[in-house]
């Protein structure tokens, strides 16, 4: 009879020595999950498009408002719906319109004369794999100031921005950004980026001054 309580006694130990054990496996877990987000929280990047203009310039910027550094996996640029690989090629589609391609024309024979005011250009940046952009950072990658830019015949031509980013944990996210939009977007989190395309700062032939790069 002894031996019979002594026995349960010794289950009941053992049971409840494995229920501590479990519950301590499962507050470890926990914590180390929570651990690891309010790390992750702290790299996070948030990246956001953003386009100003006046009436003989825009320029078009990618911005950084999170934690931590953006590391870019792909950025595709498209035009009325076309893909294209540089900023040349953009422009190049946008001279297909007769207004555009006459403006250039006008401004190309005028930067040939030295007639154009100071100040005038077309400036490009480069983005894609191997572009970080750090916290805080803003990085202009289309930058024109031109007088007389016919810039409603320009903004007829709607673009759109295609990026997937990852932080330095691995996560990353796509954002798609398009010129016609009224509402910016939303970076949606995949589980990685599938494409690694990029977006050239070269002009084959420049439509008016010679560009500059970034």
């Amino acid at each position: 009879m002894v031996n019979e309580k002594a026995f349960r006694l010794d289950f009941f130990v053992a049971i409840a020595a494995l229920t501590v054990s479990v519950l301590t496996s499962v507050t470890l877990l926990y914590q180390t999950r929570i651990i690891g987000q309010q790390y992750a929280a702290t790299i996070w990047p948030y990246l956001s498009t953003g386009s100003t203009s006046d009436p003989d310039g825009i320029a078009v910027t990618v911005a950084n408002d999170g934690l931590g550094p953006a590391l870019i996996e792909s950025a595709q640029l498209s035009v009325d719906g076309a893909s294209v690989p540089s900023w040349g090629a953009y422009f190049a589609r946008l001279t297909l319109d007769p207004t555009v391609r006459a403006f250039f024309v006008k401004t190309r024979r005028l930067s040939a004369a030295g007639k154009l005011p100071p100040g005038a250009h077309i400036t490009t940046g480069s983005l894609g794999p191997g572009t970080t952009i750090r916290p805080g950072d803003k990085v202009t990658i289309l930058q024109v100031h031109l007088p007389g830019l016919p810039l409603p015949a320009m903004l007829h031509h709607a673009f759109a921005l295609d990026l997937c980013y990852c932080s330095l944990n691995g996560s990353c996210w796509t954002l798609h950004s398009e010129s016609a939009s009224e509402k910016n977007e939303q970076p949606k989190a995949v589980s990685r980026c599938t494409t690694a395309a990029a977006i050239s700062a070269s002009f084959a032939t420049s439509p008016s001054v010679r560009p500059r790069k970034k």
